[in-house]
């Protein structure tokens, strides 16, 4: 059990916490994975605020997210205020199995070699399994193949840091990722390609991809009743081969693979869209849905008819998806994902600007996806009402 106990949102503390910014949610990984960041440098003077305190923020903000697969990032410096060694000892401590087991990888970016040291013993002293997941990067340019710099959403004082600590001739920090596949023939390719190399018809207002009619099948055969199904992650090193195999036109039998690989390309494949599949512009028009009554649906048909009416590839591709996630909700009982858990995962890879340079701040971006995530739930329980033809 955790040392100490996680605060309360409903406790005057959280709310006062939340205001530095500590701790943000930053888009998902390549793998379609939560991302978390945790920034040193918004950190407060420990004589004002008491660092349990903090600790007690930090793991609830957690609690939302380790009952999936998730990917931290901690930005150790610069920092004003540094937390004494044995208060880390605690925070390690305090991360017992349940936040371990579901964080595939914990990125830390100008640690000092003093704490690396105090995390390394810790790890080969408690755990030497979780110090399998930590990696540590000394500049910005060695975490940006693993996790785009952009989308971090980095503190003002970061950069210039790392720019002072950059050796010279160190490529820039925030370049294009090397490594990054190529569009090929289904994942990163617009869906006007993807209906030329399927040799679909321009008037086929049902068009869906083969590549997703391949993975929903699968899924919807061997999947639907998967326990938590959408928050398990695959091997990196499997999900990346099959990926690059079916962008290159090769045939691949899924059934070969585990069934999370095959609901990992289906996050990967709307994540990877060159179009958002869900606007931001389409999710502000909506607003907030709290309750889903016929108003509301007439109102959310009404948008979903202006933003995608000629759309027609791109609304029909939706239909499909909002179906199959429906059918996956109706097995909650069996699956443990109901329409929420379903609309928590996927809303991250559904939901963005079509400028991908337009990354909002934190606080927006917070505003952005719990709107998304209480659209992407409606569409889920209400596919057959908002999708009627």
């Amino acid at each position: 059990m955790s040392i100490l106990q996680p605060l309360s949102p409903h406790e005057p503390e959280y709310k006062a916490i939340s205001t530095f910014n500590i701790i943000q949610e930053a888009g998902v990984d390549h793998e379609s994975r939560p991302i978390l960041v945790l920034s040193a440098c918004k950190l407060p003077d420990p004589n004002v605020i008491d660092y349990d305190l903090i600790l007690r923020f930090i793991l609830a903000r957690l609690n939302e997210f380790v009952e999936s697969d998730y990917v931290l990032v901690f930005l150790a410096a610069p920092a004003a205020y540094r937390p004494p060694w044995l208060w880390l000892l605690k925070a390690y401590r305090a991360l017992d199995r349940r936040y371990k087991k579901n964080l595939k990888a914990l990125h830390v970016v100008h640690l000092t070699r003093t704490y690396r040291m105090i995390f390394d013993l810790a790890n080969k002293i408690t755990s030497p399994k979780f110090a399998r997941k930590l990696h540590y990067y000394s500049y910005l340019s060695e975490l940006e193949p693993v996790i785009s710099i952009s989308q971090l959403n980095l503190p003002s004082a970061v950069r210039p840091y790392d720019e002072q600590l950059q050796r010279p001739n160190t490529p820039p920090a925030y370049a294009s990722r090397e490594g990054k596949a190529l569009p090929g023939l289904a994942f990163g390719v617009s869906l006007e390609k993807l209906a030329e190399f399927d040799n679909a018809s321009d008037a086929d207002e049902d068009y869906v991809p083969s590549v997703v009619k391949q993975i929903i099948e699968h899924l919807q055969q061997n999947g639907i009743s998967q326990k938590g199904i959408f928050r398990k992650s695959p091997s990196s090193e499997e999900l990346k081969f099959v990926k690059d195999e079916l962008n290159r036109g090769v045939k691949i039998d899924l059934s070969k693979y585990d069934i999370h690989l095959s609901a990992s390309l289906l996050k990967v494949f709307f994540r990877d869209l060159p179009q958002a599949p869900l606007s931001l512009d389409f999710v502000n028009s909506v607003g907030n849905i709290t309750d889903v009554t016929e108003e509301t649906l007439q109102h959310l048909r009404t948008q979903f008819q202006h933003y995608y009416g000629t759309q027609t590839k791109l609304k029909s591709l939706l239909r499909y998806l909002f179906s199959f996630l429906h059918d996956v909700s109706n097995h909650s009982d069996q699956n443990l994902m109901t329409a929420h858990n379903i609309a928590v995962i996927f809303a991250p890879n559904l939901l963005r600007s079509d400028d991908e340079r337009a990354m909002p701040d934190p606080a927006t971006y917070l505003q952005q996806m719990n709107k998304g995530m209480g659209l992407v739930r409606c569409l889920i329980q209400e596919s057959e009402l908002v999708f009627e033809q």
